[in-house]
């Protein structure tokens, strides 16, 4: 009697478990998951702070913008 449990009750586990390795339903929800950690770790780089990266192109547009407003044009 013990013996045909304790068969019954591996054979069950081991279903379980094969069962669980071959669910690949929560995969496409990770990797959307990972996706969104990826852009909004981007966005916080982008807008952190002074010596941001948009800091450093308001400053080269500047910069664009002086150059084109002092030069001269010849006819």
């Amino acid at each position: 009697m013990l013996t045909n449990l304790t068969t019954k009750t591996y054979i069950a586990t081991t279903e379980a478990i094969r069962r669980f390795k071959q669910d690949h339903k929560g995969v496409t929800a990770i990797e959307y998951g990972l996706i969104a950690v990826v852009m909004a770790a981007f966005i916080v780089y982008v807008f952190a702070d002074d010596t941001s990266f948009v800091q450093s192109l308001k400053e080269k547009f500047s910069d664009v913008s002086k150059s084109v407003g002092n030069a001269t044009f010849k006819e």
